[in-house]
């Protein structure tokens, strides 16, 4: 059972770390760092002071393992007095900085929440709506306390005003500000799901747009940059951006096996009437989004547009009334008829009817599943493979939507060539990449290994474009990442994070087909220099392959149940087990790192070792993605990604495990830390910036490191407190390595 300190939202939790203050610094630093010589206890003194300490040590850890934050708070609080040498001083020492670092940052938090509220009253007294909304979001975001912003009668008065705004800015097709509205409505009542509906209404025209009129999509996005002052986007680039390839292939009977499929297997049994209602107001907003005429100029002609609406008024009706008939037939029956009737009225596309319809229908299921297109079924396969076809670049846009090199792959042929960090890729092959989108550029630059690709590179000093040929290759993806880089090679890293006491440090970013192999090489490179207690940071980690996480899982348990997976009726219809005798990770001192951003695989490896009390997880409450998907294969160039079981963690003690899943309405979901500690979003983003230049290095053409002119200093992490959810992990482990080093205790033994 969680203790109360942990507040239901992750945002208003009060951390461990602000709790520490004036406790375990305060007892720690009572004591001398260093006894003197003549101050020497005598041999039984020195042995009850070593038992002592080895026993706090031991009952911190397990109050923390447990979950219960205040009783390791009473624990820390009552250090045994005389149990210090120079070694147990730094704990101290490391515990009064963590105790200046969170008085750093209440401080920065209050300042902020002053600056926004300031922020707020300004943008209420002026009706901007959208600022407004920015600043109460905010104002909730930092607040520790549960109060809540939206009671305050200023927020309530611009929350009625953005309702209608958005409300009106649809119906005048402003679909950018009606979106942007939603948007922050809907983070405001997130929890209610308030504006759900909206959103995903808003955010489908804005994917429509994408699809079906990209340029009209930019040149509505560049009038409101401009309108805000900012600097205007490029000009449109059309390469790759036409729909008629992403959809090729699609036809009713591909739309009818997935809804058909959905119906009969989905985890939570929707009804097909509920399905086929869903993939109708999908339809609708096709038909409805004015600026869709340009492409399809059936939508311009009233009557024809109005006959559409009204037989999908008239069919979501009828279909709202239910009556058991033949789900089947039912099925058939609506796609023919709204083929039919769409060749009668504002003759769509067949392929774009379909596609719209299809995803109508998907999103009334979750937000998991979904029909993989044509043009994205590429791509999808991507993510679950350990390995791509490419020249091994990582880009992204800047500021200025220019494709920006942010580092080379060592070893692949990006690297060898000598392309650099920093460089901006002006040209793929004979297309410029002006106004080109980043999956625009990635489908440009990757493919068919053994293939050619032409990169046009400008890079600051050089007055001329560099032209570099490069033959594509297989690129793997290396998923685990270490403290800091040391070579030219993709798995090159010091794996510790405080290395004189032995504490190595992993980042596992994703979960990919080759993750345990690594996991395994990097331990064995710990183990060898001597590995006293491990932090597995797998905050921001998406997920990935399942069989993988239970690989992971088996190198800290040698045998049993990692989770278990239940059907629509709670019934257990898998599981994943340990196999007997797999385990490498030594018995040590574990803490696992999660936040917000971890889902699926990683809150499964994190709950597993929080059950079988292999870990202790510090940070914040995790995404709550544990739902199974099975990928069934549509057509050749299409495929269905369908959620039909959730997930169960095998369970402490006897009890049954809890479900991951975050389900709608639920309080509880993901994976609760041990040791809830809180981030700012400003600490989050520095830390983030600083972690991603560290990882950037440079080659040159012989494929060799070039030393950075200024390194990165990580130890700021910790030290200045960038990061307190690594800060708190690390001391709690040092709280364990620490006495067990103790010199009294080994000269005693």
């Amino acid at each position: 059972m969680q203790d109360t300190i942990h507040m239901p939202s992750p945002t208003r939790r009060r951390t461990l770390a602000i709790l520490l203050t004036g406790t375990l610094s305060a007892a720690l630093a009572a004591a001398p760092a260093v006894a003197q010589e003549a101050d020497r206890p005598s041999t039984a003194v020195a042995e009850a002071n070593a038992e002592a300490l080895e026993s706090w040590a031991a009952d911190v850890w397990r109050s923390a393992r447990s979950g219960r934050a205040g009783a390791t708070l009473d624990l820390l609080e009552s250090v045994p007095a005389g149990a210090f040498d120079a070694e147990a001083g730094k704990l101290a020492a490391s515990a009064e900085r963590l105790q200046a670092n969170i008085e750093e940052r209440e401080k920065m938090r209050a300042e902020r929440i002053e600056e926004v509220r300031t922020e707020l009253r300004e943008a209420a007294a002026e009706d901007d709506l959208l600022d407004g909304l920015r600043a109460a979001i905010e104002i909730e975001t930092l607040s520790a306390d549960t109060q809540d912003i939206k009671s305050d009668q200023e927020v309530q008065r611009l929350i009625g005003l953005a309702v209608d705004r958005a409300g009106e800015a649809e119906a005048d097709g402003d679909w950018l500000e009606a979106h942007a509205l939603y948007a922050r409505l809907h983070l405001l009542y997130e929890q209610e799901g308030t504006y759900k509906d909206d959103l995903r209404r808003l955010a489908q025209r804005r994917m429509m747009l994408r699809l079906y009129v990209p340029e009209r999509l930019h040149d509505l996005v560049n009038e409101r940059r401009i309108a805000d002052e900012e600097e205007p986007l490029p000009p449109f680039n059309a390469v790759g951006e036409d729909w008629r390839e992403k959809l090729a292939g699609i036809d009713d009977i591909m739309v009818m096996r997935a809804i058909n499929t959905a119906a009969t297997n989905h985890v939570d049994r929707v009804e097909i009437e509920d399905i086929l209602i869903s993939g109708l107001l999908g339809v609708k907003t096709l038909v409805t989004t004015s600026d869709l005429s340009t492409e399809f100029p059936g939508l311009d002609r009233d009557n024809a547009r109005e006959r559409m609406i009204e037989f999908l008024d008239d069919r979501v009706a009828t279909l709202a009334q239910g009556g058991g008939r033949d789900t089947f037939r039912v099925l058939i029956g609506t796609v023919k008829d709204l083929l039919d009737t769409n060749d009668r009225s504002v003759r769509l596309p067949q392929e774009a009817v379909l596609h719209e319809f299809a995803d109508g229908a998907m999103s009334r299921l979750d937000d998991f599943t979904s029909i993989i297109w044509p043009g994205d079924l590429e791509q999808f396969q991507r993510t679950t493979q350990g390995t791509f076809k490419g020249v091994g670049i990582q880009i992204q846009l800047n500021e200025a939507s220019e494709i920006v090199v942010v580092t080379p792959l060592s070893g692949t042929p990006a690297a060898r060539a000598g392309i650099r960090a920093g460089d901006l890729i002006r040209k793929v092959n004979d297309d410029s990449t002006l106004g080109m989108g980043l999956l625009q550029a990635v489908d440009r630059i990757t493919g068919e290994e053994g293939t050619k690709v032409r990169l046009g590179i400008e890079r600051e000093g050089e007055e001329d474009m560099i032209e570099y040929e490069l033959v594509r290759a297989e690129i793997p993806i290396h998923s685990i990442k270490g403290w800091e880089r040391t070579g030219a090679d993709e798995l090159d890293w010091n794996w510790f994070v405080d290395e004189s006491h032995g504490i190595g440090y992993i980042r596992l970013t994703q979960f990919t087909n080759n993750t345990t192999e690594e996991f395994k090489g990097a331990l064995k490179d710990m183990r060898r220099e001597g590995l006293n207690g491990l932090i597995l940071d797998m905050r921001g980690n998406p997920g990935g392959l399942l069989s993988e996480a239970v690989g992971i899982v088996g190198q800290f348990v040698d045998r049993g149940v990692v989770v278990t997976q239940e059907d629509h009726r709670g019934m257990t219809v898998g599981r994943e087990t340990v196999r007997p005798g797999r385990s490498a990770v030594p018995d040590i001192p574990v803490v696992v790192l999660v936040n917000g951003g971890s889902a699926s695989a990683s809150e499964i490896v994190a709950g597993a070792l929080q059950d079988y009390g292999e870990a202790v997880i510090v940070g914040d409450r995790s995404f709550g993605k544990g739902s199974v998907q099975h990928v069934l294969q549509l057509a050749e160039n299409a495929a269905f990604k369908l959620t039909t079981q959730y997930y169960r963690l095998p369970g402490a003690d006897g009890a049954k495990g809890r479900l991951i899943h975050r389900r709608p309405g639920a309080k509880e979901w993901g994976i609760e830390p041990d040791v809830s500690v809180e981030m700012l979003p400003e600490q989050f983003a520095e830390a983030y910036r600083l972690r991603q230049a560290a990882d950037v290095v440079e080659f040159d053409r012989d494929g060799n490191l070039i030393p950075p002119e200024e390194p990165v200093d990580l130890e700021s992490l910790v030290e200045d407190g960038l990061d307190p959810q690594l800060e708190t992990a690390l001391i709690l482990i040092q709280s364990q390595v620490i006495p067990a080093a103790n010199p009294a205790r080994a000269e005693l033994d």
